[in-house]
Formats: C-alpha cells, sequence, structure tokens
C-alpha cells in the first residue's frame, strides 16, 4: 500500500496510534473473538508503515487470534495471557 504524503506526516505525527483500515477489515468476523479484540491486537502490534514490521505484527496477531478458535478452553488460555480475569456467576 502506498502512502502519500498527508499519511505519512500523520504516521509520524501519531506514531503508535494509526491502523491501516484493510488490516482491521481482515480481521473483522474471521475469529470468534469481539471486534474490538483484533482491533486492540492490530493498534499494539501493526502500528507502523513498515511492511517488514506490519508483516511481523501480523503473524504474532494470527497467532494469538488462533488460539480463539480452538473452543473454550483456549479462550481462557488467551484471557490470560492478555491478565483479563474472569468469573463464572452461578
Amino acid at each position: 500500500m502506498e502512502l502519500d504524503a498527508i499519511d505519512k506526516l500523520a504516521a509520524k505525527a501519531f506514531e503508535g496510534y494509526i491502523v491501516r483500515k484493510d488490516l482491521v477489515r481482515k480481521f473483522k468476523g474471521q475469529y470468534p473473538v469481539p471486534t474490538y479484540v483484533a482491533e486492540f491486537l492490530l493498534g499494539r502490534y501493526c502500528s507502523s508503515i513498515d511492511e517488514k514490521e506490519i508483516e511481523e505484527g501480523l503473524q504474532i496477531v494470527q497467532r494469538q487470534l488462533g488460539c480463539a478458535r480452538g473452543g473454550g478452553s483456549s479462550l481462557q488460555a488467551l484471557l490470560r495471557f492478555w491478565r483479563v480475569e474472569f468469573r463464572r456467576f452461578p
């Protein structure tokens, strides 16, 4: 994806906060997690304009979201990895 001057200026000003929308669309509804979880992971690992860093980040995101496909126990392990506290109610 080619960035124009305005995109590069925005990426420089908001370094670490900008994620390409095509990446967000790629993961939307593909995994059994809420969309905001995928957006969070993409923001954490793919907020760069360097293609190599984005590819490495995508591999991490796919690996983490791939754990969620296995079922409940894998999803619980993924939540523990993210240090999310969950409780079961009677």
